[in-house]
């Protein structure tokens, strides 16, 4: 059963139950009213029929003068002097006759249903300054015109239960179907896209209700992952070129030993092994720091390090730190693979001089490491942290700053590049407490 069935069943059933119990309470006020004002008539009829009596001497007889509706009271009457019954409707049935004979013998105010669907009701007949009651006075109604017109009331109400359920049904499917009309297109919409669409969006407008709340909430999953795709794209586009380079280098000192003649080739060949197993740690490092990315985009709890202590590990360079500089929040592994990036891409373009400058601002460590070296091409500016790009004075492959700003930013910190003279370039990290409410 689809959603839409079951939700029309379910509305259709609510509205049943609904009005059928408004039907039954209905129809059970209408016989509850029926009897009371059945009751309300034979009280009547009983105190205009004892109006008509004489009382003497404690017995009861018919008035001699007859008040002008006599037929009407006498059709269903019945009076008793004491058990003694004086006077009886001429057309009664005998099982009429004995029920309300028998009822007005009780001597005491009551009612009942008779035979002929007649309701009989006996009210003792007392004499004025006396307790005892001297006769009785039956009265009956026929309750047939009462109770067609209960029967007609009850297919009525029937009626309009049918009726109204079926407008109901009619405009609860139509509502329905109106409110579902955006889920089929959307659904339709989905069927349509294809694996790599992740540009189309449902586009119903800001959320209005239920249905456009969920295109609106389903378009912002689908620019996550769209976003999410581009920035896995990014990343295999890093490691392409992060490995690239060590692998070409790797190969081209390979095959020039291999093809190095003459007296001298030992040497050459030695200096090739060595290159290789150069660039075969560079591949290794670059692995090491894309798989710590991953990880750190995966899971990106955060640990405590000290920048000052990771700065001190180092050898021959200069290291500038205040004290009492507060912790960063990372984790130590990704903190010393930033700072050795940044520290390798110092060496490789100043002329020897390295610091390492410590400082803290507001939430955030910062670790400058300066170079002496002619510094970043102002043409670059923020593309020298695009994978590939090299500046002028550069014989690297471009990729090391990349890597160093998104490990960076997978731990809520930033690499940039400072002002001359030389080279520098900043590792900012949120110092511990500011990570929590960040």
């Amino acid at each position: 059963m689809s959603f839409r069935t079951r939700l029309l069943v379910t509305a259709l059933a609510t509205l049943a139950a609904g009005l059928g119990a408004l039907l039954v309470i209905g129809n059970v006020l209408l016989a509850s009213g029926v009897r009371s004002d059945a009751s309300a008539l034979l009280e009547a009829r009983a105190e205009a029929q004892m109006a008509a009596l004489n009382v003497t001497g404690g017995s009861v007889a018919p008035a001699s003068r007859e008040p002008a509706n006599d037929e009407t009271l006498d059709r269903l009457s019945w009076v008793l002097d004491g058990h003694r019954v004086v006077e009886r409707p001429a057309d009664a049935s005998p099982a009429l006759d004995a029920e309300a004979v028998a009822l007005g013998r009780a001597g005491k105010v009551g009612e009942r249903d008779a035979p002929g669907d007649i309701r009989l009701r006996a009210v003792p007949v007392v004499a004025d300054g006396s307790r005892v009651a001297a006769g009785t006075v039956v009265v009956g109604l026929a309750m047939a015109p009462l109770e067609r017109l209960q029967g007609e009331v009850l297919l009525g109400s029937v009626v309009v239960f049918v009726l109204v359920l079926l407008a109901g049904g009619l405009a609860i499917r139509t509502a329905v179907d109106g409110a579902l009309r955006p889920v089929a297109k959307m659904t339709v919409d989905a069927e349509d896209w294809g694996a790599h669409d992740l540009d189309r969006r449902f586009g119903l407008g800001p959320a209005r209700d239920e249905i456009t709340g969920l295109a609106a909430t389903l378009d912002g999953l689908l620019a996550r992952i769209a976003s999410s795709r581009r920035h896995e794209q990014r990343f295999a586009s890093e490691v392409a070129h992060e490995l690239r380079t060590p692998i070409a280098g790797m190969r081209g000192r390979a095959e020039l030993a291999l093809g190095a003649p003459g007296p001298g080739a030992d040497a050459e060949r030695e200096q090739a092994l060595r290159s290789i197993v150069d660039q075969a740690a560079r591949a290794d490092a670059a692995i090491d720091a894309l798989v710590a990315v991953a990880r750190r985009e995966l899971d990106p709890a955060a640990g405590t390090v000290d920048l000052a202590a990771i700065a001190r590990e180092l050898e021959d360079v200069r290291i500038v730190a205040p004290a009492g500089l507060p912790a960063a929040a990372a984790d130590a592994e990704i903190a010393r693979r930033l700072v050795a990036t940044l520290v390798d891409n110092a060496r490789r373009h100043g002329a020897g001089d390295v610091a390492v400058e410590l400082s803290a601002a507001g939430d955030r460590v910062r670790l400058a490491v300066r170079d002496d070296g002619p510094g970043l091409d102002p043409a670059l500016g923020e593309s020298a942290f695009d994978p590939g790009v090299r500046g002028e004075h550069s014989a690297g492959a471009g990729l090391g700053l990349p890597l160093a700003r998104r490990l960076a930013r997978s731990c809520g910190g930033d690499v940039t590049a400072c002002p001359g003279p030389g080279g520098c370039f900043a590792l900012e990290l949120p110092s511990v407490g500011s990570a929590g409410r960040q």
